[in-house]
C-alpha cells in the first residue's frame, strides 16, 4: 500500500492572505534551494568541525565549540531533509504530494536542536565575556570538566522542556478520500497542545530568546572593550619598553645590550607573548561567533514579535503563507550561521588551522 502525507491544520479565518498562493510557492521554491545551498555544506563542514575539535587539545572553549558543532550538524541535518522534501511537494512528486507533514514533524526536532545551538552560544558569551571583564577572578572558574557539565546540562534542560510538546500531538493514518489505494499520515492534536503552543510561543519563542539575544549583546559589548582596552595597555607597554631600551642605548650599543640580556628572560618574555597572542586570538573567534549569532539571530527575533501581537501570524492563519515565508527565511540565516563558523575557526583558531592543513590537507604546513 502506498503512504502519502498531509499536514492537517485548522481553516484559515475569513480575509485575503497578504501573498498569494502562487508567488507563495515561488518564494519557497528559491528559499528551499538557498537553505540547501548552505545547509549540506554546513553539514559535512560541522563534522569537520567536530573531528578537528575532538583531535586537538581540550579546553573549555574547545569544549564548548564541540557542543555547538555537535548541535548545528544535526540541526542542519534535518534541515537539508526538510527542505528536500518541500522541494519535492513544490515539483509534484507523485509519491511525495503530501510530505509537508513530515516536514513539519520534523521542524519540532529542529527546533530543538537550533535552541540547544543558540543557548550554547550564549554559555560561550557568558564565559569569555566574564574572563575578559574580571580575567583575575574568573581564571580558574572555568575549565574543561564544567565546561562539559554545563553543556551537558543546558542539553538536558533544553530537551526537558521542549519534550512535553511532542505528547502534545499524535501521527494517525487514514483513508485518502481522493484515492483508496492512498493511506494519509495526519496530526491529531490532543486538548493540551493549545497550552504547550502558547507556552513555547511565550517562553522559548519570547522571553528565552529575547533574555539569550540580550545576554549575548551585552557579553559581545563587553568583550570589545575589553579586548580594546588590552590592546592599548600592551601597545603603552611596548612603548615603555622601547623608551627604556633607548635609554640603555645612549650608554651602550645595542649589540652589546642584546649580549648582556638575560636568555630566560628573554625567554620568558617571548613565552609570554606567544600566550597573550593566543589568548587574543582565542577572544576574536568566540567574539565573531557570538556576534554572528547575534546578527543573523535578529529576524528571528523580530518575527517572534510579530507573532506575538499577531494573532493571524500562525500556521492555518489569514497569513499562513506568510508565517511559511519569514519562518524559511528564518532557516536560511540558521544554515548561513552554521556554515560559517569552520572559517572563522580556520581563520581565528591556530590550533585547528594546523590540524586541519596537515592532517586533512595534502599540503603541509610550512614551518
Amino acid at each position: 500500500m502506498n503512504v502519502s502525507t498531509r499536514l492537517e491544520i485548522v481553516s484559515a479565518p475569513l480575509g485575503e492572505p497578504l501573498i498569494s498562493d502562487h508567488i507563495t510557492n515561488y518564494i519557497m521554491v528559491m528559499l528551499s534551494l538557498m537553505i540547501l545551498t548552505f545547509s549540506l555544506p554546513a553539514t559535512i563542514l560541522n563534522i569537520l568541525n567536530v573531528y578537528i575539535f575532538v583531535n586537538t587539545k581540550l579546553d573549555s572553549v574547545t569544549v564548548c565549540f564541540i557542543s555547538l558543532a555537535l548541535s548545528d550538524l544535526s540541526s542542519m541535518f534535518l534541515l537539508s531533509i526538510k527542505a528536500s522534501f518541500s522541494l519535492m511537494f513544490d515539483f509534484g512528486v507523485r509519491w511525495g504530494r503530501n510530505l509537508p507533514t513530515l516536514s513539519y514533524f520534523l521542524s519540532f526536532i529542529f527546533v530543538l536542536l537550533m535552541d540547544m545551538s543558540s543557548t550554547t552560544t550564549t554559555y560561550i558569551a557568558v564565559q569569555r565575556g566574564l574572563c575578559v571583564t574580571f580575567p583575575f577572578i574568573t581564571r580558574h572558574m572555568f575549565n574543561k570538566n564544567r565546561s562539559l557539565i554545563i553543556c551537558v546540562t543546558i542539553s538536558l534542560v533544553i530537551l526537558a522542556v521542549s519534550l512535553p510538546r511532542f505528547g502534545t500531538f499524535r501521527l494517525k493514518t487514514e483513508a485518502d478520500p481522493l484515492d483508496n489505494k492512498t493511506t494519509l499520515i495526519v496530526f491529531e492534536y490532543f486538548d493540551s497542545w493549545d497550552s504547550f503552543d502558547k507556552f513555547n510561543l511565550i517562553f522559548m519563542k519570547t522571553i528565552l530568546l529575547f533574555t539569550e539575544y540580550g545576554i549575548m549583546f551585552i557579553c559581545t559589548v563587553a568583550i570589545s572593550i575589553g579586548m580594546r582596552s588590552s590592546m592599548k595597555l600592551k601597545q603603552m607597554s611596548n612603548s615603555f619598553s622601547s623608551k627604556t631600551q633607548r635609554g640603555e642605548d645612549s650608554k651602550k650599543s645595542k649589540e652589546k645590550y642584546e649580549k648582556n640580556m638575560d636568555n630566560n628572560e628573554r625567554r620568558e618574555k617571548q613565552q609570554t607573548q606567544k600566550k597573550d597572542s593566543k589568548e587574543a586570538l582565542v577572544m576574536k573567534q568566540s567574539l565573531i561567533v557570538v556576534l554572528l549569532h547575534v546578527i543573523l539571530t535578529t529576524p528571528k527575533i523580530l518575527v517572534s514579535l510579530y507573532k506575538v501581537f499577531e494573532p493571524r501570524f500562525t500556521l492555518g492563519g489569514q497569513f499562513n503563507n506568510l508565517f511559511f515565508v519569514f519562518y524559511n527565511c528564518i532557516d536560511v540565516t540558521s544554515s548561513m550561521n552554521a556554515f560559517v563558523n569552520f572559517f572563522v575557526y580556520l581563520t581565528f583558531n591556530s590550533k585547528f588551522r594546523n590540524y586541519f592543513s596537515t592532517k586533512m590537507c595534502i599540503r603541509q604546513v610550512k614551518k
